[in-house]
């Protein structure tokens, strides 16, 4: 394998996320090259093992249940997974040990989850001096918030981002009934964050705490930049109002659509009578009579036939053989390096897959020492 196509070969990440966001970084550092090892419990493991599956319980044996969600294996391939129980000691410890290991640990946990359970970044940096630790909390520790628990949809609300989701036809509410945009958006922030900090500890021997708050990540892109451009007119003195928007996007009668850069080349008046004419208009007609009148328009392309996955590009929908659900597709990684796509290494591990990999070889566990967890877990009380 190119290591062009894994620039991040060599890095080890210890993942210790749920859901979507933190997973999503881990995937991301995974499609890079990077050796991730999601750490989950067969009590407690990632919520998402078990979304899209909800009424197949106790209609097929748990054990399977949990390896057929189709969000996890899309979230979590390319990883490593071990189980171990973070509340008992001997498993806090090996966790510790693989931190000695390793470059990176990422969690998505409410603030100070970590801290309670002894394996904080105190209790980190003192087995690795050199471990970066990235949390993903919703709103970060130093936030007023910081002991609230949130989920995308509240942490998208709260940031004023579902507030521009709206109907482009009348301007009316419309808000994400279900896949926000917070995690993701979060996952972005985070990988850039996480490589500029293991570069950073590789350089200078030292790691760091980063803190990537999903809300303020959430404000970020959903920031009103009229109302910025308001403050910044105020504070110079100027004009606080707002000029014409200086594009319109206009249907034609073929059903597509133009985006047409009108502002400064026609009077507006002139402009709204050219745009009843333009609806009434095939599409090319449309661009002709637009460019006699100086305006320079471009299609906009908006058809889920002609933009989308499985669409834009050869090889965006990945086929893969689970060894638990079968047959599937998941959604390749948006990029290329040296024209390749992050490569398809491995699915999404079953639960407790690399225990031999990472308690055996690489902390040194005795195979008796990890070959009952499972049977040790349903045995105990958590």
């Amino acid at each position: 394998m190119s290591s062009t196509a894994l620039p991040l070969r060599g890095i080890r990440v210890i993942e210790l996320c749920w859901v979507w966001s933190g997973p999503l970084l881990g995937q991301l550092l995974a499609d890079l090259g990077a050796e991730v090892i999601k750490v989950e419990w067969y009590k407690r493991f990632d919520l998402y093992r078990t979304r899209g599956v909800e009424r197949l319980k106790n209609k097929v044996p748990e054990e399977v249940r949990r390896e057929m969600s189709q969000s996890f294996h899309g979230l979590n391939r390319n990883k490593i997974g071990v189980t171990l129980d973070l509340k008992d000691p001997e498993h806090k410890q090996a966790l510790l040990d693989l931190a000695k290991k390793s470059d990176l640990v990422i969690e998505n946990f409410t603030a100070g989850t970590l801290d309670r359970l002894g394996v904080g970044y105190e209790a980190l940096a003192r087995e690795n001096p050199a471990i970066v630790l990235l949390s993903l909390a919703g709103f970060g520790a130093t936030s007023r918030l910081a002991d609230m628990r949130a989920y995308g949809l509240a942490l998208s609300s709260l940031s004023g981002l579902e507030s521009v989701v709206v109907d482009p036809k009348d301007g009316a509410f419309l808000g994400s009934p279900t896949f926000v945009s917070s995690d993701p958006n979060a996952a972005t922030y985070g990988l850039i964050s996480a490589v500029a900090a293991v570069l950073d500890a590789r350089r200078e021997g030292r790691g760091a705490y980063v803190e990537v708050s999903q809300l303020e990540a959430a404000a970020h892109v959903g920031a009103d930049d009229d109302d910025a451009l308001i403050a910044f007119a105020r504070s110079l003195g100027l004009d606080a109002k707002l000029p014409a928007q200086a594009t319109a996007i206009i249907p034609t009668a073929d059903e597509n659509y133009l985006c047409v850069d009108w502002q400064g080349r026609v009077e507006p008046k002139r402009f709204d009578a050219l745009r009843q004419t333009v609806s009434g208009l095939s599409l090319n007609h449309a661009l002709v009579l637009l460019k006699q009148h100086g305006i320079p328009g471009l299609r906009v392309t908006e058809k889920p036939a002609e933009f989308g996955a499985g669409a834009a590009e050869e090889g965006t929908l990945l086929s893969t053989i689970h060894p638990v659900s079968g047959e599937e597709n998941i959604v390749a990684a948006p990029w290329w390096i040296d024209g390749r796509r992050a490569p398809l290494r491995k699915t999404a591990p079953t639960l407790g897959e690399g225990n031999a990999y990472v308690l055996g070889r690489l902390l040194g566990w005795a195979p008796d020492r990890y070959a009952n967890l499972a049977q040790r877990a349903e045995g105990g009380d958590d």
